[in-house]
């Protein structure tokens, strides 16, 4: 969309401003945007470029009215979301799903979301891509949700604004999960960014996904 050009247009204008004019093209990582060292310079009053990128980045995210959405999960079997079964989608991803058909329901409702993800190689693309598509067309609950389109796409991450910062978000939410609290400025704004349904304010883009026995392969293989 219009909106979408326009916000990576101006992360490239970021990140020429503060790191170089010829970084436009420079992936954005967590691990190097908000390493330890960067928050200790500037508790010295030294200012830190990185930072500084993070957070213009984070403002034209939030003037663009960005919404956040992830799903917080500890079971390892769950942590690579790789889609290892080609015929049942992950937990995370089908809760992740949920919230975007909710937020798309409420105030896009004329619209079809588009999900777009890191590129994983052809084979990790083609499990990730049959396990989407046998969600959508095979279980009820995928059947139900008419404001996502049924097909997923795939970008290469240091090429798409939107990829590197949907990266960096969960770099940063991992990071506060797991007891590093140096990060809780970033935490705090990203929380403040996520979609909260005006129909039941319990539902919210961030969800943490707590251990069950009725999982999304449950789901499916009951239809």
């Amino acid at each position: 969309s219009a909106y979408y050009n326009e916000f990576s247009r101006n992360v490239y204008k970021s990140k020429c401003k503060h790191i170089g004019k010829d970084a436009g093209n420079i992936e954005l990582k967590g691990k190097s945007i908000f390493g330890k060292f960067m928050f200790r310079l500037e508790a010295k009053g030294i200012p830190c470029n990185q930072l500084a990128l993070a957070r213009e980045i984070f403002d034209l995210y939030t003037a663009n009215e960005g919404k956040t959405f992830g799903i917080i999960t500890f079971e390892k079997k769950e942590l690579g979301l790789s889609c290892s079964d080609p015929n049942n989608l992950d937990r995370p991803f089908f809760f992740l799903f949920e919230r975007i058909q909710q937020y798309m329901k409420e105030n896009c409702a004329s619209l079809i979301a588009k999900i777009v993800f890191d590129d994983r190689g052809a084979e990790g693309n083609r499990r990730i891509s049959r396990a989407v598509s046998n969600f959508f067309h095979r279980s009820q609950p995928g059947q139900s949700f008419d404001k996502i389109l049924k097909v997923p796409f795939f970008a290469i991450s240091n090429e798409n604004a939107g990829i590197q910062l949907a990266d960096n978000f969960a770099h940063i939410i991992g990071r506060r999960f797991t007891g590093d609290s140096i990060v809780q400025e970033f935490f705090t704004r990203i929380k403040s960014a996520q979609f909260i349904s005006n129909e039941n304010s319990l539902v919210r883009g961030i969800k943490v996904a707590k251990p069950k026995t009725n999982t999304v392969t449950e789901i499916i293989s009951d239809v």
